[in-house]
């Protein structure tokens, strides 16, 4: 992205924010370095990132971060095999802890969050260094006792012989005849000797060796001679416990250093975890969305705040990019217009850095290759640059540099010259970026590019409103309407003379008077326009609340009509059941009949009787009413395919053709009929989908489920592969894999981030790419990709 714009548009201040809301180094030092970038494999994964940090922060109160040390200089320490101090190895063993912890949790969670447990998967599980570490060294920073035999031995010895020294010291302390020589009755300690303050002018008489004198030279501080031996044997042990803790140091940092390349993903990845759920924190502070996202240059911002203004902030909305490609904004010098231009760029580019935007959830976003900005820097004009030189200086780098996917933001267009030539030099650029293919947004006082945004095919009018009353912008944006600058009208309300005012307007134009009139006209008009709309949405919001709620009512009594229906229908069933039992009674006693002459009459009329009851039974007289159809939308148009309910049968269907007169086929499982359409209710899509699912269920063949591991795989594969700090074989392992697993997932291009280094792993990778059956072709990554550090491979299709 350019640099400059990303300048001028504040990122940084947003990317600060994020930082705020990380819980470690690691972690706000990635977030400092989050870039937007064009590649929709990688703005999807980012945003799904986000997406399930917030699902997880909504239901779990978001990742467990804590614990995670940044020790990636402590672990290239231990690589290179210096020593570590007892502190460090405490922060390796917590991030190692932390690591471990937070891999339990996502793994737990797969279902909420797919793409972080495959983060997760990464982590490796370091618990030797965690038991070995927790095992040498105490939460305060001390090698234990238990860290090794010979340790503890050492330290048990010492207790023994500094007890005894220590009892020895208080005997002479006490004893009468040393009693009148001892200055202060304390066991000091002096340059590791255990000493006792003595009166100076005894010193020769107590006698001992003297290791200190205190600055007034009244005491000198002595070890007697009587424990001189003792003083000596605690000296040689002391010795031996800080060359054994040094040994058991040693041991631990090299331990630390053979596992240098898992320490070192483990940190990178909790570093990423960190900066996911600190984008979650921020969606929720800004009360953002996730917007969608098109490759078509269509721009929808619906309810935008500008993420880095505070207090109450209007909302605007802004589209470009369907029914034009360049939109002029016009008004007023207020501020409104910039606003515009810089909550516009700045949504941009936060959604290419997978962060949601303060806007409505329906606003759309174009995945754009370049964005340029030229709102005026003041570096430029410092540097003895007019206005004019400093916005053609960013003019003449876009025009040298822009490609055909771009959205370029421009604020006062051709402005700081003469005018005349200001606004033919900002037509020509417009046009310039129009050929190129560009979404162009561009704020302007000039009203020659007013009358062209009206010419011009695929370039549209706009302005932030104004308000007369109060002297300054409501920051809605009007499509359609060319602001008016206002400026006799701002003259007169601060207190101008009224007769300065009117000499002004006879410098004015005709054409230019009756322009301003019109575009008050037009302006007047579009705001009772605007605010009809607002009407007649929020009617159509009640209207839909209205439709919603009845027809949810005559479900309900749909519902209890099929309740009636089904119990008439087994009630029947009960009826026929009994009178086939009768039948067969009467079967049988034909056939077991001796004399039919005289039995057969009775026997018919027992059978007879029993029609007349049956049919009396199920006569309509005492059936319970038909079920009454609900009515259906008199728009809603039936075709071809259309998942239906058949009403009176009480199932499902599938509708054969297009209805005619009236009618139309339906397939009911293994029956076909032509039913009308009165008869009929279109099903809701969750309610068809479940039929076609189940249909469809038991067709499953070989190539679904390809499909389905190509589908998982595109879901959960990244879109590149750190292979940073890995040695060659391992590089090479992980590389395989990951080339069969993304060309399987149908990716069209991956990133290889190796490293600059010696250029070893980087030609490694090369070997194995030259020749790959899936790989088209690979180039070293641009600049701002990762350069020499990185290969950027395209895959066969």
């Amino acid at each position: 992205m350019d640099k400059h714009s990303l300048h001028v548009l504040e990122y940084s201040k947003v990317i600060a924010r994020l930082s705020a809301h990380t819980s470690n180094a690691v972690g706000r030092e990635f977030a400092l370095e989050l870039e937007p970038l064009p590649y929709p494999e990688t703005v999807l994964r980012r945003l799904q990132e986000t997406r399930e940090a917030r699902l997880l922060r909504e239901s779990d109160s978001g990742v467990p971060l804590g614990g995670i040390y940044d020790i990636r200089s402590t672990v290239e320490r231990a690589r290179i095999g210096a020593r570590l101090i007892a502190r460090e190895m405490l922060e390796v063993r917590y991030s190692a802890e932390s690591g471990r912890r937070l891999r339990q949790y996502l793994l737990h969670r797969t279902d909420k969050a797919p793409t972080l447990s495959e983060m997760a998967t990464n982590l490796p599980i370091l618990q030797i260094i965690e038991q070995r570490i927790e095992a040498c060294i105490s939460e305060n920073g001390e090698v234990r006792d238990s860290a090794s035999p010979e340790l503890g031995r050492l330290r048990s010895q010492l207790k023994v012989v500094s007890n005894r020294l220590n009892d020895r010291l208080q005997s002479l302390l006490t004893s009468e005849k040393t009693k009148t020589f001892i200055q202060e009755f304390v066991v000091t300690v002096r340059d590791g000797r255990y000493c006792l303050p003595v009166k100076a002018e005894y010193a020769r008489a107590f006698g001992g060796i003297v290791h200190d004198m205190s600055s007034s030279g009244a005491t000198v501080f002595i070890e007697p001679a009587q424990t001189a031996e003792l003083g000596n044997e605690l000296k040689q042990l002391q010795l031996h416990e800080e060359k054994e803790v040094d040994r058991i140091l040693g041991e631990l940092s090299t331990m630390i250093g053979s596992y240098h390349e898992e320490l070192s993903r483990m940190i990178s990845i909790l570093g990423h975890l960190d900066v996911i759920h600190a984008k979650a924190v921020l969606a929720e502070e800004m009360d953002a969305n996730e917007p969608k996202l098109n490759r078509r240059g269509i721009v929808k911002l619906v309810n935008a705040r500008h993420p880095l203004l505070k207090g109450d902030v209007v909302p605007i909305d802004i589209e470009l990019g369907d029914k034009f490609t360049t939109l002029l904004i016009t008004g007023p010098n207020t501020g409104g217009k910039t606003v515009a231009l810089k909550t516009l760029g700045l949504h941009t580019l936060m959604t290419l850095a997978g962060l949601q935007i303060p806007a409505n959830p329906e606003s759309e976003i174009a995945l754009f290759d370049q964005i340029y900005a030229d709102i005026g820097d003041e570096q430029d004009i410092q540097q003895s640059l007019s206005t004019f030189s400093a916005h053609l200086k960013n003019i003449v780098r876009i025009t040298e540099t822009i490609g055909s996917n771009a959205l370029v933001l421009m604020d006062e267009v051709g402005s700081g010259t003469d005018p005349s030539e200001g606004a033919a030099l900002a037509k020509a650029l417009l046009d310039y970026l129009m050929r190129k293919g560009a979404r162009v947004v561009a704020t302007t006082h000039y009203g020659e590019l007013k009358e062209y945004a009206y010419a011009r095919p695929g370039v549209e009018n706009a302005s932030v409103e104004f308000d007369k009353e109060t002297l300054s912008p409501t920051y809605r944006i009007l499509l359609g309407v060319p602001g008016m600058s206002n400026a006799l009208y701002i003259a007169g309300r601060i207190g101008l003379r009224e007769d300065i005012i009117e000499d002004a307007r006879e410098f004015l134009d005709r054409r230019e008077i009756e322009t301003g009139e019109l575009l008050g006209q037009i302006e007047k008009s579009k705001k009772a326009t605007f605010a009809a709309e607002r009407d007649a949405k929020q009617a159509k919001e009640e209207a839909e609340k209205l439709r919603e709620e009845y027809s949810r009512r005559v479900n309900e009594v749909a519902n209890v009509q099929r309740t009636v229906k089904q119990e008439a229908q087994m009630e029947a069933r009960d009826i026929l059941r009994r009178a086939q039992e009768k039948s067969e009674n009467i079967v049988k006693e034909l056939q077991r009949m001796q004399q039919g002459v005289r039995k057969g009459p009775d026997v018919r009329g027992r059978l007879n009787a029993l029609r007349n009851e049956t049919y009396n039974a199920l006569s309509p007289g005492d059936a319970t009413p038909a079920e009454t159809l609900a009515p259906v939308d008199p728009n809603h148009v039936y075709r071809n395919g259309d998942r239906v309910r058949v009403v009176t049968l009480g199932i499902d269907g599938q509708l054969l053709e297009n209805p005619r007169d009236g009618t139309v086929a339906v397939q009911m499982g293994a029956m076909r009929a032509t039913l009308p359409l009165e008869q009929l209710r279109p099903l809701k899509k969750a309610e068809a989908a479940e039929i076609e699912r189940k249909e469809t269920k038991s067709a499953k063949s070989a190539s679904t489920a390809t499909s389905e591991i190509v589908l998982r795989k595109a879901m959960q594969i990244a879109p590149e592969l750190q292979l940073r700090a890995l040695r060659a074989d391992e590089a090479q392992s992980l590389l395989d894999k990951y080339m069969d697993d993304a060309y399987a997932a149908g990716m069209a291009q991956v990133r290889i981030v190796h490293g600059k280094g010696t250029g070893a792993l980087r030609k490694v990778v090369h070997d194995f790419l030259t020749g790959h059956s899936a790989v088209s072709n690979f180039r070293l990554a641009p600049e701002n990709e990762g350069g020499d550090g990185a290969t950027i491979v395209a895959l066969k299709r």
